[in-house]
């Protein structure tokens, strides 16, 4: 049986143990969700909800070995609760990959995204100071 709520006019229907975060109410979400902070620009951030995986990356590298094992993909999904249509996903992403190889590359990210935050502000700067010297000529 579902219920529903009314915030501001709107009705909502939902499950009963799923509730929403709206107009700032903070609320129980559901379990596959998780909490990050994105960053917009340099010094603005937005806390945004973003669903999570049932699987982490390492166990999904065990199931791709085990399907390049020889194993079936249907009976390999059926054993995981997957489709078909998310393996093949997952092996276009993660691929020939091993655990430590995965590690590697998520350093490399994080450390490309620091360096891309750092050019923006550098850009920025320099920006600003040209249009600086500009305004002084």
């Amino acid at each position: 049986m579902k219920k529903s709520f009314v915030i501001f006019g709107l009705i909502e229907a939902i499950p009963l143990p799923i509730f929403l975060i709206y107009a700032g109410l903070i609320c129980k979400l559901p379990q596959n969700t998780d909490r990050r902070k994105v960053e917009l620009s340099g010094t603005m951030t937005q806390e945004v909800l973003m669903k999570t995986s049932r699987f982490s990356e390492t166990q999904i590298i065990t199931i791709l070995k085990q399907g390049d094992g020889g194993i079936k993909v249907k009976d390999l999904c059926r054993e995981h609760g997957i489709s078909d249509a998310t393996y093949y996903n997952w092996k276009a992403k993660y691929g020939g990959l091993e655990a430590s190889d995965l590690k590697r590359l998520k350093e490399v990210e994080g450390e490309c995204t620091k360096l891309k935050r750092m050019y923006a502000d550098l850009a920025l700067e320099n920006r600003a100071l040209k249009d600086l010297i500009e305004k002084k000529l």
